[in-house]
């Protein structure tokens, strides 16, 4: 048995938390640089409000008094994220972190009485240490679970906590999903089924798997096969799941000149290395993607990528200058460029990397040593106590986040102030 454990509003839910005047009222967060809504409180939806629109379509709720907004705080939220899978971790077995508010568990062995009254037993203590609610869906393979879990948030009477092992239970169920609402399936392939007649989930999973496969991949193959209860996923360990990672963001305003956007890509540097200490990897590659705005018509468009490959590192200065490097060779005057980042490809676990026999031991062994200062220090004093001199400049770069809210939890001069 596999259960999904998924945060219920989660963005809306950190800000509720530490600002109980938002409690019960609708509440939309919106992306970098106030763009559009990306995440949405449960009266927010009964207001209306949709997932990605943009902020100036949702000015009449907000002069009206009827929404409240916040620009996204990731620091917060990751923080909170953090806490939520410790828990689940100290409770499950197996435990698989899916993506900043979901996480996979396995919960094979029990018996569906056990099963039903341990989700009950997590759902309630994640509540409790850090006032978020979470939804449990359980099934036999990941994509039912996915389903399940659907179900769990639709149904008050199930308190968050659905169950399901039954083959006929499930058939109802997907007689009335479409299938672009089932697990790892699009709009553009959701599309594709309804020009063969496939209609529903229940229809997907009622189709020929060689003929899914023949006709759009292996992957489609394998989440017929889930819907029929066959697994086919397993769950992953973080060095397993994790290959690569990224950093980017697009910029408060657009920037012409090199100088100007040097300083940024070092800042999303800074935080792709953090995360390889952090999960205890390396990385032998990097890729410096660099394109401008292709909403805005008027203007010349220009969309490059170009990688570079490092002796296996999770050295910040070395990897600072050769993104540098490469930021020079993506780079081309003329263009109004409006976001920048870096992916970390290749990763690799440490307690992986076997010693090369023509390695310098004490340089590798400097490099190591000041990284950990490095890290030691920023992570008493905060993550940008010590960072590479090419992220001094300008910061026009920054995102705009006219609404954001306190960390609350990550800064000392933003922690919450209790007057008793």
């Amino acid at each position: 048995m596999i259960a999904i454990i998924d945060c219920n509003n989660f963005y809306a839910s950190c800000e509720q938390i530490f600002q109980p005047k938002l409690v019960g009222k609708p509440l939309v967060v919106l992306s970098n640089n106030d763009g559009n809504v990306i995440a949405r409180s449960g009266e927010a939806k009964k207001l209306g409000v949709e997932m990605g629109v943009v902020t100036g379509s949702i000015r009449k709720f907000v002069k009206n008094n009827k929404l409240q907004i916040r620009s996204s705080n990731y620091a917060l939220y990751g923080d909170m994220s953090g806490r939520v899978m410790e828990i689940l971790e100290l409770l499950l077995p197996n435990v698989e972190r899916y993506s900043i508010d979901e996480a996979f568990a396995d919960l094979s062995g029990l018996s569906r009485e056990r099963v039903v009254e341990l989700c009950h037993f997590v759902r309630n203590r994640v509540e409790r240490n850090t006032g978020i609610q979470v939804s449990i869906g359980v099934a036999k393979t990941k994509t039912l679970a996915k389903v399940a879990n659907r179900l769990s948030k639709r149904k008050p009477e199930l308190e968050g906590v659905c169950v399901g092992i039954e083959h006929e239970s499930f058939s109802n169920i997907l007689e009335k999903m479409e299938t672009k609402d089932i697990w790892g399936i699009g709009r553009k392939i959701s599309k594709k089924l309804t020009k063969f007649g496939i209609h529903n989930a229940k229809h997907l999973r009622d189709s020929d798997p060689l003929w899914i496969k023949k006709q759009f991949s292996v992957v489609l193959m394998r989440t017929v096969l889930e819907l029929r209860g066959e697994s086919c996923l397993d769950l992953e360990s973080p060095e397993e799941s994790r290959k690569s990672l990224m950093c980017g963001r697009a910029f408060g305003k657009p920037l012409k000149e090199l100088g100007d956007i040097r300083p940024a890509l070092t800042h999303f540097v800074q935080n792709a290395v953090s995360r390889l200490w952090k999960y205890n990897q390396k990385t032998s590659a990097i890729t410096v993607y660099l394109y401008t705005n292709r909403f805005r018509k008027n203007i010349a468009q220009r969309s490059v990528s170009v990688s570079a490959e490092i002796e296996v590192t999770d050295d910040l200065i070395k990897l600072t200058a050769l993104a540098q490097r490469v930021l020079e060779q993506a780079f081309k005057s003329g263009f109004e460029y409006h976001k920048v980042g870096i992916l970390l490809h290749d990763l690799v676990s440490v307690k992986n990397i076997p010693t090369s026999l023509f390695e310098m031991g004490s340089d590798s062994q400097k490099s190591s040593e000041l990284m950990k200062v490095v890290k030691n220090i920023n992570t008493k004093f905060g993550r940008y106590t010590v960072t590479s001199a090419s992220s001094t400049g300008r910061s026009g770069w920054k995102a705009r986040s006219k609404f954001r809210s306190p960390a609350f939890t990550t800064c000392w001069n933003e922690l919450p102030v209790v007057y008793a």
